[in-house]
């Protein structure tokens, strides 16, 4: 009798615990239901005060908390690429909310702590082992990071500075530190990828409504897609314009390798080169011949038909652009100059003069800015070599930097490198710049590897030039040390080779000429 009540019970056991977990299951959507609901009528509490700038950073603050907590690693970097390259640009400009930025900026440091305790707490002997490569990349970005607190030891800005440092500077790095540190798989990385043709093609519509309801002759810097700026003082066009050369050499790179077919590759072509026209950005006509030339080289230098065949069809892109952009934004600034001199100077060799100074705006041009560092009275050799503190030199939300401050209402922040050499010095922007180019060097040395798989490669041979391109934007502007949607960009291409080096196995032939010495130096021992 004890024996049957006994094997009773455990059969009632199971039962009993099988309920209880089905209970327990039920009541997690309707704790989350309250949870949401509880959100809900905060938020509408909060719309009912007609502020819309008050609502989207309470609204923006409380979908990124609850998607830290509900959504992965990989779901919070997946949002981070929707809310900078679509979603924070799209309330800038439409909305005029100039504080959407943060929108970005708080989901990239959102993910930042998610991968940091993911580092602290995950189980490092599951995880697969990196290789040495990129240890480069690595070394320069220490030393940045380094130089950056250095700077804000050795200068004690204001607080409000510190915060506007940190926001300019950091939060993209979270990318490039995830895909040094954890393996992400290679479906993973390519789903990305192609996630950012979807956003590329976006761009067209956009844009068409841009140029035609909102730019004038005036303004047709305010042709920007979804990457934020001013209907009336123009924006991120120049980063659009990357961005569409981007995603159009990652589309021929894919269709070289197999991945792609003809068909969708020319509609993404067609589609960035419509972006890139309407976007009237003058180094297009370095950018894209470039870009398409070291993607496609093996098929250009295979024989001279080839060769003749990119040289048409670069000269007609470039003829096309001229005329595009000579018709719809030049004007009659296109008929200046009579002698080529000339018309280089009315075209942009202003870049070039270190006297291009505009008093009466407070707008320097790009030679003009590094001058003014060059000639800086009160420079001592700290100060060169490690700069005057973070957001030193910008005119930000927070009130102007000390050097902001001091040649006011000049604007010396014109470009990444005049930034950098005015807030971490020569050391902080020379790391700054190895980053990149070393960036660029390990991905062209990762293309020489035998068991790169077809994707891989595909990104490879974007990233590649593309890193070059964007070493040559330091000079161009000041996006990627201010605007989310550049540093974005660079830190994704930086992180994806790194991605690869790391974690993708490579393997490399090894050199006939070490193959000969080696087997002649083993002849000589057993001789």
């Amino acid at each position: 009798m004890k024996l049957a009540t006994y094997l009773g019970r455990l059969r009632r056991k199971p039962k009993a615990q099988a309920q209880q977990r089905l209970i327990a299951h039920k009541g997690v959507p309707v704790a989350l239901i309250a949870v949401f609901l509880i959100i809900a009528v905060l938020i509408g509490m909060v719309g009912g005060l007609g502020s819309l700038p008050l609502l989207m950073i309470i609204g923006g603050g409380t979908i990124a908390t609850l998607l830290f907590f509900l959504v992965d690693a990989y779901g919070l970097l997946l949002s981070l690429f929707l809310m900078t390259f679509v979603i924070q640009g799209s309330l800038l400009y439409f909305f005029r909310l100039r504080s959407a930025t943060w929108v970005a900026v708080g989901m990239a440091m959102l993910f930042f702590l998610s991968i940091l305790m993911r580092r602290t707490l995950s189980n490092k002997q599951g995880m697969p082992r990196p290789s040495s490569s990129g240890q480069g990349v690595a070394l320069a970005t220490v030393m940045f990071l380094l130089c950056f607190v250095v700077s804000i030891v050795l200068n004690r800005p204001a607080a409000l500075q510190i915060v506007s440092g940190i926001k300019s500077h950091l939060p993209m790095f979270s990318v490039l530190l995830a895909f040094y540190w954890f393996s992400w798989g290679e479906q993973k990385v390519e789903r990305i990828w192609n996630m950012l043709l979807i956003v590329a093609v976006l761009q067209l519509p956009v844009v068409l409504y841009q140029h035609l309801f909102i730019a004038t002759a005036r303004t047709y810097d305010a042709i920007v897609g979804t990457f934020g700026g001013s209907q009336l003082g123009g924006g991120n066009s120049s980063i659009m314009v990357l961005f569409a050369i981007t995603m159009m050499t990652y589309a021929i790179a894919r269709w070289n390798v197999g991945l792609m077919t003809a068909k969708r590759m020319v509609l993404i072509a067609f589609v960035s080169v419509a972006v890139i026209l309407l976007g009237e950005v003058k180094a297009t006509f370095l950018w894209v011949p470039f870009a398409l030339f070291w993607v496609l080289r093996k098929r250009i230098m295979r024989n001279i038909f080839a060769m003749v065949g990119y040289i048409v069809i670069i000269g007609a892109f470039m003829a096309a652009t001229y005329s595009v952009y000579a018709m719809l934004y030049w004007g009659k600034a296109a008929e200046k100059g009579t002698t080529i001199s000339e018309k280089f100077e009315a075209r942009g060799g202003y870049f070039f003069d270190p006297d291009n100074i505009d008093y009466r705006t407070g707008e320097v041009g790009r030679g003009a800015s590094l001058a003014i560092w060059a000639q800086d009275p009160q420079a001592s050799v700290a100060r060169r070599l490690l700069g005057y503190g973070p957001a030193a030199s910008k005119n930000g939300a927070f009130g102007p930097g000390t050097i902001a401050k001091r040649y006011a209402p000049l604007n010396v922040d014109a470009t990444t490198v005049s930034v950098l050499l005015w807030e971490v010095g020569i050391i902080g922007a020379a790391a700054f710049g190895f980053m990149i180019v070393g960036g660029a060097w390990l991905s062209h040395r990762a293309t020489k590897a035998t068991n790169l798989t077809p994707q891989q490669s595909a990104i490879l041979e974007t990233c590649t030039p593309m890193l070059i391109i964007l070493t040559s934007t330091l000079l161009y502007n000041r996006s990627v040390v201010e605007e989310p949607t550049a540093q974005l960009l660079l830190m994704f291409t930086l992180a994806s080779v790194v991605q690869i080096a790391r974690f993708g196995s490579l393997e490399w032939k090894r050199r006939p000429l070490l193959k000969t010495s080696r087997s002649r130096s083993v002849n000589m021992v057993s001789v």
